[in-house]
This record gives C-alpha cells, sequence and structure tokens, in this order.
C-alpha cells in the first residue's frame, strides 16, 4: 500500500485571518483537520467543536461541516485528507484526537519534502508514519463539551470566564445551590468531563489567544491564578505539548 500513498493521503496548508470561513461543506474522502498555530472552531452536526493546537478534528467521510478562525493572529491549518478505503479503521463519527509535538514536526517534515519534490521514497514513508500515527493517537468526543442544562450552562460560563480564574474551582461553585453530588453526576452525564479537565481546558484556549496578542508569561501566569510563572508553563506544556515562549516564538515567525 505504501506504494501508492501519495495518491490516497493528501495533506495541505492554509492560512486563516480572523473571523475568517470555510463555508458548509463534506467530501467522499475522510478529513482531519488541525493548527499548527492559532485556534479554529468547527461546527459539525450542530455541534461546535474548538480545535487548539494539541488537537485536531476527524470526519469521517461524506460528513458536512464548516468552520471559523477565532485567532487575532494568523491560523496555520492543516488538512489531511484520507482515501475512503484508509477511512475503515478510523470512527465513522466525528471525534478530537489528540496529536503530539513528534507529529506537527512530522508534518513540517511532509511540507519541506512537498516543496523539495525530488524524494517520493521519503515521502512515502512519512505518509505512512502520518497514517499510523492517526490510528493510534488518543479519542475524545469534544474538546470543550457544552451544556444548556440549567443549573450547568450558568457554572460554566462562570468557570471560563478570565475574571474568575483566579478563584479556585470550590470559591466559584459556592454561589450555586447544589451539592458537589449533584453536580458530579450532572457534569459526568453531559460533559462526560470532571469540571475540574474542563476548566483547565478552558483556560488553555484563553491562554493561546493572550499568549499570541502579546501578553506576557508572567502576566498570563497571575491571570490564571498561578503565583509562580513555572507551575502555569508546566501546566501550560502538559495540556499543549510546547511551553509559552514556544508558542510565542511560532507566532512571530508567522
Amino acid at each position: 500500500m505504501q506504494n501508492d500513498l501519495e495518491h490516497r493521503i493528501e495533506i495541505t496548508e492554509l492560512f486563516y485571518q480572523q473571523h475568517d470561513i470555510a463555508y458548509p461543506h463534506s467530501c467522499i474522502w475522510g478529513d482531519f483537520n488541525f493548527c499548527l498555530n492559532g485556534v479554529l472552531e468547527y461546527e459539525v452536526d450542530h455541534q461546535l467543536h474548538l480545535s487548539p493546537p494539541s488537537y485536531g478534528l476527524w470526519l469521517p467521510p461524506r460528513v458536512a461541516h464548516h468552520a471559523i478562525a477565532v485567532d487575532k493572529h494568523t491560523t496555520h491549518y492543516v488538512a489531511i485528507r484520507l482515501d475512503p478505503a484508509l477511512c475503515l479503521d478510523f470512527s465513522t463519527q466525528a471525534e478530537m484526537l489528540s496529536i503530539t509535538p513528534f507529529f506537527r514536526h512530522l508534518i513540517q517534515e511532509i511540507f519541506r519534502l512537498q516543496h523539495q519534490g525530488d524524494d517520493l521514497q521519503s515521502y512515502r514513508h512519512l505518509l505512512q508514519v502520518v497514517l499510523d500515527q492517526l490510528k493510534v493517537a488518543p479519542k475524545h468526543n469534544h474538546y470543550l463539551p457544552q451544556s444548556h442544562h440549567s443549573l450547568l450552562e450558568p457554572i460554566l460560563a462562570d468557570l471560563s470566564s478570565p475574571k474568575y480564574f483566579s478563584k479556585s474551582l470550590q470559591q466559584i461553585l459556592r454561589q450555586y445551590p447544589i451539592s458537589e453530588r449533584q453536580l458530579l453526576r450532572i457534569s459526568q452525564t453531559e460533559l462526560q468531563l470532571s469540571l475540574s479537565e474542563w476548566r483547565n481546558r478552558a483556560k488553555v484556549l484563553y491562554a493561546i489567544t493572550q499568549l499570541r496578542q502579546g501578553l506576557s508569561i508572567k502576566a498570563l501566569s497571575l491571570e490564571l491564578g498561578y503565583q509562580h510563572s513555572s507551575n502555569f508553563i508546566e501546566f501550560f506544556k502538559r495540556y499543549t505539548g510546547q511551553t509559552p515562549a514556544q508558542l510565542k516564538t511560532s507566532t512571530k515567525t508567522k
């Protein structure tokens, strides 16, 4: 199969400005979309999906979707399209896949070979590695799921509000007339995530946008409730695979 992968896997890159839209469309091939830089918001089957740099969205063949760039800086977007025969090992539903720093470097090396255009064997080999990496990538239903539950919706609004990031989860929840046990049950049913994990992901998305707008790491650490920048850096790297400084550097080179 590797001998014809260049005809069965297409990898392209695009650059979007804030509010640029990829209008509703579908493809007979499978589609894995992610950002080397920036954040895209997708709508699939009336559900919104956010794709920060450490996650991408898998779309099975013939699934209609559209996207909008939400970052104030240029979003470097990658589309990996798979021949329908290659999609048999993937989900028939849209889902989020975690991507590693290795995967990101792999894609950048593929773009280098595309521009070079004279090493087909190496190119085929890297395409096989891409396919293998996608097959084993951790799967998630949603990066930051939302809920219209009457009790949970206002809580999520507070947990994702920058003005409350310096407060602990317990401090925010005290104002709501709901027991911890009841809230745990509702959040697991509605979100399939704990509230602490949901809030961490909301913080990561906010941090990415603020870093790309030029906010200093120290100032952002304090805004997110970290007394020491080193704790924030460790948190950020755990979720994105890169340090805040690395993200700021990559932003400046675009």
